[in-house]
């Protein structure tokens, strides 16, 4: 391992700068998928417009059914939402926005 010694006499390992770094990079990066998806349900949940197309119906579940697709289900009514990503440039979480079907009701 290779010590630096900085102004000031500071000394840094290099495995120690190297790590900082990568935590840096890391905190910009697109999110792990897990957190990806917490981000994705928590849209949903927060969507007035998902809450108006089912009637206000308190959900009762949601089910990822494919790749940027899930079924919101509230009582009687379902309701497929689809997750459009947002082109970027920078890095970071990924940006999208939902745009939900209509809701069918039995």
């Amino acid at each position: 391992m290779t010590i630096f010694v900085l102004s000031g006499g500071h000394r840094i390992a290099l495995a120690g700068a190297a790590a900082m770094l990568l935590l840096t990079t890391a905190a910009s990066a697109a999110l792990p998928p897990y957190w990806q998806r917490v981000h994705e349900i928590q849209a949903i949940l927060d969507d007035g417009d998902v809450g108006r197309a089912l009637h206000e119906a308190p959900i009762d579940r949601i089910e990822r059914t494919a790749e940027d697709r899930y079924q919101v289900q509230a009582g009687p009514c379902t309701l497929e939402i689809r997750i459009i990503g947002e082109s970027r440039s920078d890095p970071g979480p990924r940006k999208f926005h939902l745009e939900a079907g209509a809701a069918t009701c039995r």
